[in-house]
């Protein structure tokens, strides 16, 4: 196990409010060949006291299955309120069909009806994995035309599934970010390649988390593990256990976990060229 070097999280010199903005855009695609103008929802967010002639890192957050954009305003802060610029693209949008269900005299459940519930994802197929990536493409796009981003010094985040998609993005494009973070996502199946471009994926900084104590922790399985090493990724895995006994369990650990990202992307962003091993951490 190596040691992880701690470092401050103050990186700019305050001076203005915190900055919101809620936007739903309309300008060319990056990734799509065809001159069709297109509209996305997303939320950029500033640091608090944003300083212009600072180029700050950016984080660009994709939301879990359960949630949307609006996420980032929980998990921006608890990451860092003043150390990054912030972007979160809305998923896509999905639906599933939820049974209404009634007790009949005899004690039988009895189906009544179907219900459609909208919700926003990142599923896994050619069509979703391709439009997932233009939409992190077009977040970075607008980060970078509205606050002052340093273009090397951008880290692709998400949480569950959106945790799954944006080791799929970045393991696609590895050249593009300066690491990627799965907070308790799957690692992507390998029916679509995520390993395609391996060698290139050597250089790509990854931090996963796992865990016990839920059942909606996925965990890593010895193939996995194999893969990893045969593939020569560079992958800090860290293990942050639910405690039943604790209060608000699942929040605390969150903030343990957030509060580690922060530390493991500022290292990163102020220290591209450190030698990062592969880091097994009980918590």
């Amino acid at each position: 196990m190596s040691n992880a070097k701690t470092l401050r999280p103050v990186v700019a010199v305050p001076r203005t409010a915190s900055v919101f903005e809620s936007a739903v855009e309309s300008f060319s695609p990056r990734r799509n060949g065809d001159s069709r103008r297109r509209a996305f929802p997303h939320f950029l967010v500033a640091p608090i006291k944003y300083e212009k002639n600072y180029s700050y890192p950016l984080l660009v957050w994709l939301h879990d299955s359960s949630s949307n954009e609006a996420e980032l305003f929980d998990v921006a802060p608890q990451i860092s309120s003043r150390n990054y610029v912030a972007v979160a693209p809305r998923g896509l949008a999905a639906s599933r069909s939820d049974l209404v269900c009634s007790r009949s005299n005899d004690g039988r459940l009895v189906v009544e009806k179907t219900r459609q519930t909208a919700y926003y994802d990142w599923p896994e197929t050619e069509e979703g994995v391709s439009e997932a990536e233009n939409l992190v493409f077009h977040s970075i796009d607008q980060a970078l035309a509205k606050f002052n981003v340093h273009r090397r010094r951008v880290f692709l985040l998400g949480r569950g599934t959106g945790g799954t998609m944006a080791l799929r993005v970045a393991l696609r494009n590895p050249r593009e970010f300066a690491g990627v973070v799965s907070i308790d996502g799957a690692f992507p199946t390998l029916e679509r390649q995520p390993l395609r471009d391996w060698r290139s994926a050597r250089d790509l900084p990854i931090l996963m988390t796992t865990g016990l104590g839920s059942s909606a922790i996925p965990q890593l399985t010895p193939k996995q593990l194999r893969l990893f090493h045969t593939a020569g990724l560079t992958v800090v895995i860290r293990q942050y256990n639910e405690r039943p006994d604790e209060p608000n369990a699942a929040e605390t650990r969150m903030k343990k976990i957030l509060l580690d990202v922060n530390r493991w992307t500022m290292e990163r962003a102020l220290n591209p060229q450190a030698p990062i091993s592969e880091m097994f951490q009980a918590r």
